[in-house]
């Protein structure tokens, strides 16, 4: 696969799209030694866009001679934030997880609640007389909905793809 660079020939700088990634449909955008990472979103991108608005800009694929040429001899846009950038996409990064993980506790809360309310309710349940034959097969019928309703939950509570 090929890297790329956006490069402004009025202003002769550049910015390094790097590869593109088919899965989120971006660029992976500057890379940092610093914290040896990409900066995964398009904000330096952006910025250099709006920074050479109506410029002549061009494309130039990596495996070139004039890819090298620019890498060595013109300036590099955002050069000395591009650490911050990347920091800051890290960041956002974890904190995306973190969010990410809180939502599945608070799921797997909300299924232990479920299933204390079906264990309830069942339990109230069988506490319930039938006055009449009829009424026995409504109450039986509630009764083996809520065990299988119970037994589902259990099953995804124990399914370690869940946890």
């Amino acid at each position: 696969m090929r890297d790329y660079l956006l490069f402004c020939t009025y202003c002769s700088s550049y910015t390094l799209l790097h590869r593109y990634d088919k899965e989120t449909g971006t660029f992976l955008g500057e890379y940092s030694l610093l914290h040896n990472a990409y900066t995964r979103n398009s904000v330096v991108l952006h910025k250099f866009l709006l920074a050479h608005l109506g410029h002549a800009l061009r494309v130039i694929p990596s495996q070139t001679d004039e890819y090298r040429e620019i890498i060595c001899t013109a300036s590099r846009f955002l050069e000395d934030d591009i650490d911050k950038y990347v920091e800051e996409s890290l960041a956002l990064v974890k904190y995306q997880e973190r969010d990410r993980q809180s939502e599945r506790e608070i799921g797997q809360v909300r299924l232990y609640i479920l299933e204390h309310l079906l264990t309830h309710e069942l339990e109230e349940l069988s506490k319930v007389r039938a006055a009449s034959s009829a009424e026995g097969q409504v109450l039986l019928g509630k009764e083996l909905g809520i065990k299988r309703a119970l037994e589902l939950v259990r099953d995804i509570l124990s399914d370690k793809q869940f946890a």
